[in-house]
């Protein structure tokens, strides 16, 4: 099975999450800098919940997109609802 593309919106978002993760995982002293977390581990966390994030939000879309995709109104279309139906 083929690992899919991770969309732009989840890179991006992933970023930002794992950019806060890690300030708040680093403790810097005058002469070191400290981890306490795997830095792997929180950009796996970042990515899933990226991505939980954006399904969330594709689903919530959902209800906002057009169900009517189909629909034309042209000229045609006009005269043909002012035609008589027999």
């Amino acid at each position: 099975m083929e690992a899919k593309p991770y969309k732009p919106l989840v890179h991006a978002l992933a970023s930002a999450i794992y950019a806060e993760l890690v300030v708040r995982a680093v403790t810097v002293s005058e002469s070191s800098a400290k981890m306490s977390a795997n830095p792997e581990g929180l950009a796996r966390l970042s990515f899933q919940l990226a991505e939980a994030f954006q399904a969330v939000e594709d689903d919530l879309n959902s209800a906002n997109i057009p169900k009517n995709t189909g629909f034309k109104v042209g000229t045609d279309d006009i005269a043909a609802w002012s035609t008589p139906k027999s």
